[in-house]
């Protein structure tokens, strides 16, 4: 009878450590997840206002007034700077050529990367017409403590764009180390990017950075 107790108390103790384990995973989830839709809510009403103020300084002058793209990047720059991990993606994006990279260079990048994927990312949202957003339900939990992926359908132009998003818990809170849109994986597109830059002009990284800088 006290072996049986034991065995008892024993899978008791390990459904309930294990009920806890996936229960802070959820929490994690659903802190991750938050951190995703205010920021893409954020990123669309700043987006929709800008818009709107165009439409408004249009009727003023009786000309059509475009958008204040620069206003909208200063907008967008703050709310990506809140959620984006620049230098854990820029480091990603170099790989292997990290570790050869001086602190000049590593920095000089970092602040290139981040200029060109706020500069892409926010043509592409200020590109399309975005009806509505939807946190996906999530298929798994991380069985990483800190990590967690966040799906987003996005519905635009009359189409459903698939975002995954790829979170890790910082000091400062939840934060993107990497995007897949559709199926591309757009931190491994850049470092095979980053990579045929490198070969194309022999290794010189300075060089690299300058194209990153003007691809033109």
């Amino acid at each position: 009878m006290m072996t049986l107790n034991i065995k008892s108390t024993r899978f008791t103790l390990t459904v309930v450590l294990l009920l806890c384990a996936l229960m802070a995973k959820a929490d994690e989830w659903q802190e991750a997840s938050q951190v995703v839709g205010k920021s893409t809510q954020a990123m669309l009403s700043l987006l929709e206002q800008g818009r709107l103020d165009a439409l408004r300084d249009s009727e003023t002058a009786g000309e059509t007034v475009p958008l204040d793209v620069p206003k909208m990047l200063l907008g967008m720059e703050v709310i990506m700077d809140t959620v984006i991990d620049f230098e854990s993606l820029a480091k990603g994006v170099m790989a292997k050529f990290y570790r050869r990279a001086s602190p000049l260079q590593i920095d000089e990048f970092q602040a290139v990367f981040k200029r060109s994927l706020l500069n892409t990312y926010s043509g592409a949202v200020m590109s399309l017409e975005i009806d509505n957003f939807e946190i996906q339900p999530n298929p798994t939990l991380s069985k990483k403590p800190g990590r967690q992926k966040v799906w987003v359908k996005v519905l635009a132009n009359g189409a459903a764009y698939d975002i995954n998003y790829a979170m890790k818990k910082r000091q400062q809170g939840w934060r993107v180390t990497n995007v897949t849109i559709d199926g591309i994986n757009l931190g491994l597109a850049f470092r095979k990017q980053f990579s045929s830059a490198m070969a194309q002009r022999k290794g010189n990284m300075d060089d690299v950075i300058a194209f990153w800088n003007d691809p033109s």
